[in-house]
């Protein structure tokens, strides 16, 4: 014969009710209850012709349970023995820890002693009942229903800092950096392609918009927006100044033997850029920030025509001492 004895992993829980709850309320309970795992104690199951009843509710039931369920109704508030087992319950609960569970029905007062706790609104329906014992169930084996905290995002924890930027600033903005050297140029950039590497990275929604209005509002990208969508975007001189270093932490180093050449054997042709990005062994784009920069400072002197074809005018002495 196969023991039907609860496990002692099943916690315990006592059903303080009024007589006229028990068959459409208390009893459905206790059975939902056991069937999610909770030993329900039920008078009418435990307490048997000739028991006493002092010691059945008391030193076998109340003395033993992990939680006393008071099911609060229009019946139990006046009942006696309703009061005397709440009484019970609140010693048991300041002296071992046992909980106090409130299932209020019927819209009544709840009593003074149980206002402090939170109770569970329930009503005399299937579902009703199904839904408190769940509750009960819940508490009592300890299961959360907060959601489970998955893994960090790809962009909150990639290496990249830029000082002024969130974190995810800062990833976006790399990733615009990044694909500015795979073109070659900072306008225009694919930024649907860019996008994807965000969300697949964990940037999705509104953090991503809001990370890229971000930086067009501090002038790191030049954003067109259409709606909430992006129109198109660039990547500004700002930006790539404030981001290179984190993407290419070598970029000093490019820029030097550019400059060098520069300097010692400048290039001739109308492709200047394309020619020492080639010789300097440096991402196009990196040139095109460098000269252009030189250029503003009063450095070299060069042209850019249609085709993306460039010529060198003519380099400042002083170049030398950048190198």
């Amino acid at each position: 014969m196969t023991d039907a004895s609860p496990s002692p992993q099943h916690p315990k829980a006592f059903l303080s009710h009024a007589s006229e709850d028990k068959a459409v309320f208390t009893e459905p309970l206790a059975r939902d209850l056991a069937r999610l795992g909770v030993d329900p104690w039920l008078d009418r199951w435990e307490i048997r012709p000739g028991d006493s009843l002092v010691q059945k509710l008391f030193d076998e039931g109340l003395a033993h349970a992990d939680a006393v369920v008071v099911v609060v109704s229009r019946h139990s508030v006046s009942k006696a023995w309703v009061r005397e087992e709440l009484d019970h319950g609140m010693v048991s609960r300041i002296e071992h820890g046992t909980r106090l569970i409130p299932v209020r029905l019927d819209d009544v007062e709840v009593p003074a002693p149980l206002r402090h706790l939170v109770w569970h609104n329930a009503e005399r329906s299937p579902e009703g009942i199904a839904k408190a014992a769940q509750e009960i169930a819940d508490t009592l084996h300890g299961t959360s229903r907060k959601p489970s905290v998955g893994a960090v995002p790809t962009y909150a924890h990639a290496s990249v800092q830029i000082p002024g930027l969130a974190s995810a600033d800062a990833f976006l903005l790399t990733l615009a950096i990044q694909a500015a050297i795979e073109a070659g140029q900072s306008q225009l950039l694919d930024w649907p392609a860019i996008e994807q590497k965000a969300q697949e990275a964990g940037l999705v929604g509104a953090n991503l918009h809001e990370s890229t209005t971000a930086l067009a509002e501090q002038h790191y990208l030049d954003v067109r927006f259409f709606g909430e969508q992006v129109n198109r975007a660039s990547l500004t001189s700002y930006g790539y100044s404030a981001g290179i270093q984190a993407v290419m932490p070598d970029v000093d180093e490019g820029r030097r033997r550019v400059i060098a050449l520069l300097v010692n054997d400048p290039p001739t042709g109308d492709r200047i850029m394309h020619d020492l990005a080639d010789r300097a062994n440096v991402p196009l784009l990196v040139v095109r920030e460098l000269l252009k920069d030189l250029q503003l400072r009063g450095l070299l002197s060069y042209s850019l025509t249609m085709g993306d074809h460039t010529q060198l005018h003519s380099v400042s002495p002083t170049l030398r001492r950048q190198i």
